[in-house]
């Protein structure tokens, strides 16, 4: 299956757009990757943390939402959050995110 039909396969939207410009097209299939991949990234922050028992009840053991589930719902949480619960999620959030090749290498500072 090509990369436009996958995509749309799990809900790009990408029938609903008209982007002429090949490169941009691009850029922006680009920035989608790192968003979905930076919100799975927090969801595994929060599972790292500890937070991620608030999102299921507390007789099952294993993972009940996707790691982007969860990132996407602390992502909207993260204005409203209590310090300590913050301070814990961005924590592992740099640890996990140092520890990934390709985004330790992008936001290196220079």
């Amino acid at each position: 299956m090509a990369l436009a039909g996958r995509l749309l396969h799990f809900g790009m939207g990408l029938s609903a757009t008209h982007i002429r410009d090949a490169a941009r097209h691009d850029r922006l299939l680009l920035l989608v990757a790192m968003a979905h991949t930076l919100l799975t990234l927090l969801g595994a922050a929060s599972e790292a943390s500890g937070l991620d028992r608030t999102l299921k009840a507390n007789t099952v053991k294993k993972r009940t939402h996707s790691l982007y589930r969860q990132g996407l719902y602390w992502y909207h949480c993260i204005p409203t959050m209590r310090e300590e619960c913050l301070r814990r999620l961005v924590d592992a959030f740099d640890r996990i995110v140092r520890g990934h090749a390709f985004f330790s290498h992008f936001f290196e500072a220079k």
